[in-house]
């Protein structure tokens, strides 16, 4: 096998017959790149997003592994673009998309250069790096920071990143992105963003009450049209999403507050007492379904689903009945 370091010309003409292609931003030789695995979409990580990995690293010399993440439990992440990983990878995984599995070869120069990294990296050494690239979080400021409108396109994104997630059965990562885009839009709204059921959100690197306490400068003006129709439909997807995760009572908490913006929104009520039903609450359930049929009386899922709580119902009771038999027996 070639190196990338000897006769350029060469190499790169053999790198590129064995499907390998020169991302370098001068395209002098110094990184390639092959893809195994062709990832999701269109987007790729910006430089500074929080990306998360796997990688296995070579020596191009010999094949020899010298480091692999696969070995060790989790996944590595890192912020990348920012140097604090070498040239290489702060080059090639910024052209990767979510899934991808790529090779990057890389030059000296590209990795550790003349010193190398010793003993398992000696001065000068070209490198193979097999990636696979999971997903990243962009840098973002916080929703206090951004005005009405960059909240607004923010949870607009978060929106469409959840529903590829949702779409891809990547419920885990569809909650993390609906979450995500409904605490921006609900920011200042005189409630805490919802997140775990008790009036806090997810960490997302700290853990902090997102609640409006008062005392900022300006209050935050009410959601437009719009904005209220996209926070709904974050915290119904969201909620979605949870039922899939077996999440049911996260599930109602979502639809409670989406409710709040919307008392009428039909969606919303059948997956709440769909949380409901999953959670053996068969009053609220029923009373939901209830709900939605007065809202609109041609809604035949809900007539379906009041019909199968009754049952369930009668089930639960039947089932009381034979244990206090048997238990009196």
């Amino acid at each position: 096998m070639s190196s990338p370091d000897a006769h350029p010309a060469a190499a790169t003409s053999s790198l590129e017959e064995d499907g390998f292609v020169d991302i370098s931003p001068k395209g002098d030789g110094g990184l390639f790149k092959k893809i195994i695995v062709e990832g999701a979409g269109t987007e790729q990580p910006p430089s500074g997003s929080d990306v998360t990995v796997h990688y296995v690293g070579t020596l191009h010399a010999d094949g020899s592994k010298f480091d692999s993440s696969r070995d060790r439990p989790g996944h590595f992440n890192f912020e990348v673009g920012v140097g604090q990983v070498i040239k290489a990878w702060d080059i090639g995984i910024c052209t990767m998309k979510k899934g991808e599995k790529a090779i990057l070869r890389a030059r000296a120069d590209y990795a550790y250069g003349e010193r190398g990294s010793p003993p398992k990296i000696l001065g000068g050494a070209a490198l193979n790096f097999e990636v696979e690239l999971f997903s990243w979080k962009e840098k973002m400021k916080e929703p206090s920071d951004m005005s009405v409108e960059e909240r607004s396109q923010y949870a607009l994104a978060q929106k469409e990143r959840g529903n590829s997630a949702f779409a891809a059965k990547d419920f885990e990562a569809a909650v993390e992105e609906y979450d995500e885009g409904q605490r921006y839009i609900t920011h200042g709204q005189g409630a805490p963003a919802v997140g775990d059921g008790h009036g806090h959100s997810h960490s997302h690197g700290g853990g902090a009450c997102n609640a409006d306490h008062g005392g900022g400068d300006d209050p935050e003006p009410e959601l437009s049209t719009e904005d209220k129709k996209l926070a709904v439909a974050l915290l119904s997807n969201l909620a979605m999403a949870r039922l899939k995760l077996d999440e049911p009572d996260m599930a109602k908490f979502d639809c409670t507050k989406a409710l709040e913006i919307d008392a009428e929104n039909t969606k919303v009520l059948y997956r709440r007492a769909t949380a409901n039903l999953a959670m053996g609450d068969y009053e609220a359930a029923t009373a939901d379904a209830v709900r939605i049929l007065e809202i609109d009386e041609t809604h035949k899922e809900a007539a379906q689903f009041k019909q199968r709580v009754e049952l369930e119902i009668k089930k639960a009771a039947k089932k009381e009945k034979d244990i206090y038999s048997k238990m009196f027996k």
